[in-house]
């Protein structure tokens, strides 16, 4: 089971997720870097991302901080491309989403 810790550090964790999901979006704006100012929002976020996570795992353990940030900037990485620019998965991504979903939920018990 996940030892306890504060609530901020859960805070930072989702400030995180947040801006990982910002910077992901971004970079698809920015279309391939050719458009400057998506592009460099795109930098910040990935960087205030990294900050707000090495604030998180002071009180996280790394694995759970970074797999739970990973999985679920990933997930909502996949809805958001799906419904702002029309991304399709084939079965195989799904399936793969659900593993990834169900791997998260498995670092509850690491």
């Amino acid at each position: 089971m996940l030892p306890d810790f504060e609530p901020i550090h859960l805070l930072y964790l989702s400030i995180a997720i947040v801006l990982e999901i910002g910077a992901n979006v971004l970079m698809k704006q920015s279309h391939g870097f050719a458009y400057k100012r998506p592009a460099v929002a795109a930098i910040v976020c990935a960087l205030a991302a990294f900050t707000a996570l090495s604030y998180a795992i002071r009180g996280i353990q790394l694995s759970v901080a970074y797999g739970i940030w990973g999985g679920v900037g990933l997930v909502a990485t996949t809805v958001l491309g799906m419904t702002l620019f029309g991304e399709r998965l084939r079965v195989s991504g799904w399936v793969g989403l659900g593993l990834i979903m169900l791997g998260v939920g498995l670092l509850k018990f690491a």
